[in-house]
């Protein structure tokens, strides 16, 4: 959760609960030990096995998808894990100029620019590693588009309404993303959303609470009135399953 707060989208927390418990008991405890709003994604299904029988245990996979560390708990990890976001914003090793050049453009936010320069090259040695690197990145720029529709579709405004802004600027030019961003963004401001962005505020409001003095009576009480007030958006449907789970 550390990892989180401080390298934010740029890392992948996931937190699994491995001593048989339900998906029931899992929330419910994290909840009271007010973790669960800290961040990570919380899962009782383990990914893969680590050899290890011990607890705490910690993986790191790197950028390419390899082990970088499978131990107990240790300060490299934090170490381990800043080095390989600076990889990620320079790039592979061994990237041409024009893929080099472009990676980095990525990186920035220039999204549609780095696609275009890529396939700009239609000749010369950089040919087959432009188009190849052009679709990966289309790939990844497509990911953002699907994240912000989702955060939407969530009524995760807070988060929405930072990515919005720095994908119709990075996706300006681009012939299909661009329209979809832009579509999204006007989703974000239109009016007949108000109800949910009332509830997720109130909610978001109570979510801090938590976090910081657990799930007290007043918390409960908090919960079941945002219920009470917006049972039919998605904030209070979550407050809903929050106490359902609380109250087993």
């Amino acid at each position: 959760m550390k990892l989180e707060a401080e390298f934010g989208d740029d890392v992948t927390v996931l937190l699994i609960e491995s001593q048989g418990a339900t998906p029931e008991k899992m929330e419910s405890f994290a909840l009271q030990q007010k973790w669960l709003l800290a961040g990570g994604i919380w899962t009782t299904e383990q990914p893969f096995q680590t050899g290890s029988g011990s607890l705490p245990h910690t993986v790191v996979l790197g950028i390419d998808g390899e082990v970088l560390f499978n131990d107990r708990p240790s300060s490299a990890v934090e170490n381990l894990v800043s080095e390989q976001i600076k990889l990620a914003k320079k790039g592979p090793k061994g990237l041409s100029p024009a893929c080099a050049k472009a990676w980095v453009e990525f990186e920035k936010g220039g999204y549609a620019t780095a696609i275009a320069a890529l396939e700009a090259v239609q000749d010369g040695p950089e040919k087959e590693a432009a188009r190849k690197l052009a679709a990966s990145l289309t790939t990844r720029a497509k990911a953002k588009v699907a994240r912000l529709a989702w955060l939407l579709e969530n009524a995760e405004f807070e988060k929405a309404d930072k990515l919005a802004p720095l994908l119709v600027k990075g996706l300006a030019g681009h012939a299909t993303l661009e329209p979809k961003a832009t579509e999204l963004a006007a989703k974000l401001v239109a009016k007949e959303i108000a109800p949910e962005r009332d509830a997720a505020k109130a909610f978001d409001k109570i979510e801090k609470k938590i976090a910081k003095d657990g799930l007290d009576p007043s918390a409960l009480k908090q919960l079941a009135g945002l219920v009470e007030k917006f049972r039919e958006t998605r904030a209070g449907k979550r407050a809903a399953h929050m106490l359902k789970v609380v109250e087993g």
